[in-house]
């Protein structure tokens, strides 16, 4: 069974709360994105915002996967709960950016953290 890890974002009535069920694949792609430079990770988390927008109106088992931009230049299709996730994540401050990739690296080495990783939370 392959191992879940929860990414959180808030929680409602937030405009922005989501969650969504990363496998180590979707974590892998986090940690990359987390990596780059402040101005990167802020014009895709604005891009992603773009694309989320237009989906507003589908029901959300029927959103369609919304491309993202790799650090090699690739893209990779994503879930529209990730996407939303990263679009408010990229662009936090440094240190959230720090904290939220120590946490994320930890539950890759280690089965025993916690399944659920709220980027709001210390």
């Amino acid at each position: 069974m392959p191992r879940i890890l929860w990414l959180a974002f808030e929680r409602p009535p937030h405009i922005d709360a989501v969650c969504h069920a990363a496998t180590t694949a979707d974590v892998h792609l986090v940690l990359e994105l987390l990596a780059l430079s402040e101005a990167v990770r802020t014009d895709i988390a604005a891009k992603l915002k773009r694309m989320l927008a237009g989906q507003v109106t589908q029901d959300p088992w029927s959103r369609p996967a919304i491309p993202c931009r790799r650090s090699n230049g690739l893209y990779v299709l994503i879930s529209w709960r990730l996407a939303k996730w990263l679009s408010v994540v990229l662009p936090a401050s440094t240190g959230l950016i720090e904290r939220t990739a120590q946490r994320l690296r930890r539950w890759l080495e280690h089965d025993t953290t916690k399944p659920v990783l709220n980027a709001t939370s210390a």
